[in-house]
């Protein structure tokens, strides 16, 4: 299995909130930058301006979402994106990157629809087409019995 990506998904039922996290590195060294653009910032070159690692990169991508159950058809949501965050780690870059993007009222809306649903997996369609099969962990199906 590639480890390269690993993505979860958190849903708060009483406040009608979504975090979806998508975890990624790379193990391919990317080219590292000789001069710092940046230079009132602190950064992690060499005198030379060589950034000593540059084995890839890794870091993670949040988005956070909102939603409402659709009046019309018990199996869909109507979903609003609130938010997202960018955070890269041992980046090609002499600073750490760091990026919240707060999407407030311009934030992009859609559905999702549940085809189907057990114990183990869920199937749900987007407004756009995409097909998402997501599984639960270990950890999360003895927390939803526990909620039972």
């Amino acid at each position: 299995m590639d480890k390269s990506v690993r993505s979860s998904q958190a849903i708060d039922l009483k406040n009608k909130k979504v975090r979806n996290v998508v975890n990624f590195q790379t193990n391919y060294p990317l080219p590292r930058l000789r001069l710092n653009p940046f230079p009132f910032l602190k950064s992690t070159t060499t005198q030379d301006g060589i950034r000593p690692k540059a084995s890839g990169i890794r870091g993670f991508l949040t988005v956070d979402v909102s939603f409402e159950p659709s009046k019309d058809d018990a199996r869909r949501v109507d979903v609003k994106f609130d938010a997202c965050r960018l955070s890269v780690e041992d980046s090609p870059f002499p600073i750490p990157v760091d990026i919240k993007f707060p999407l407030g009222v311009v934030g992009p809306t859609g559905w999702l629809r549940t085809g189907y649903i057990d114990d183990d997996i869920r199937i749900t369609r987007g407004h756009k087409g995409s097909v998402f099969i997501l599984s639960r962990t270990s950890k999360s199906k003895k927390d939803s019995k526990r909620l039972s």
